[in-house]
């Protein structure tokens, strides 16, 4: 059973899940965004596309990769035979749009794909899991073996809700307090750091936990036209207030994770 699974780290490449409550919150966005502006800084990163149902980090970078998880977990290839590098830098393993009845779902091979992420990140600077939005097993089996989670959330209460419910579940069922918020969407700072709080206080008052605010990524017109470009702001508009809070927060990851191996 996924509960079983271990976060055993045999290498010092962070490994960071970037999670939701809900869906349409930008979760993807702000991941990939993140490994372009870290790979403009020289780091070599790659995205592990870990929603199994709908992955579409290969749609928002216009990939058309041969194979992709599907073929892994058919035994068809390896997980390092799938990797795509993109032009902005980083490399990204393409999950299964649309897929249904998938083996991966066995925990065997879970435990097996998650092994062979181990392996490949040694290869890396950093890696990013985009994971699915929710608190089903799959979703909530990839925070826990993540390092640390991201978790995105932005000032809709069934967002902020939906959050906190993630965070609950992955307390209860793994003792695991390693979530740090990043809110987005927020119409401007008072609002996200608002948004903060609600999750903050409810976090610390029923389940003891205090949660790290990771930055707050305002409304942006500029990063929300790349979006329907299918491009990232971070190339398109590298100068918009979006990329700029975004740039902080990716300075503030590579700090934090410095601060952690010291």
């Amino acid at each position: 059973m996924i509960e079983q699974l271990q976060n055993i780290n045999t290498n010092n490449t962070p490994i960071i899940a970037f999670a939701s409550g809900k869906g349409g919150v930008g979760k993807t966005g702000m991941c990939l965004n993140t490994a372009a502006i870290l790979a403009k800084k020289g780091k070599k990163v790659l995205v592990f596309d870990g929603d199994l149902g709908l992955g579409n980090v290969d749609v928002q970078m216009g990939l058309t990769p041969e194979k992709d998880l599907s073929d892994v977990m058919r035994g068809d290839t390896t997980l390092a035979e799938i990797i795509c590098p993109t032009d902005k830098g980083f490399s990204v393993i393409p999950g299964r749009s649309g897929a249904s009845n998938l083996p991966f779902l066995d925990a065997l091979e879970r435990r097996n794909i998650l092994n062979d992420i181990r392996s490949i990140a040694n290869m890396y600077d950093i890696v990013f899991l985009d994971i699915a939005a929710g608190i089903n097993d799959e979703v909530l089996g990839f925070a826990n073996f993540a390092d640390r989670t991201v978790l995105v959330v932005t000032p809709d209460p069934s967002s902020v809700t939906d959050a906190y419910a993630v965070i609950k579940l992955l307390k209860s069922k793994y003792d695991k307090n390693t979530c740090e918020v990043l809110v987005n969407q927020a119409c401007g700072e008072m609002e996200g750091k608002k948004t903060y709080e609600k999750i903050h206080m409810a976090a610390e008052r029923f389940l003891n936990l205090q949660l790290p605010l990771l930055g707050v990524i305002p409304q942006d017109r500029q990063y929300a036209s790349a979006i329907k470009m299918q491009e990232l702001a971070s190339s398109t508009f590298p100068n918009c207030k979006a990329i700029e809070r975004l740039e902080k927060v990716a300075t503030n990851l590579l700090q934090q994770q410095q601060n952690r191996a010291a």
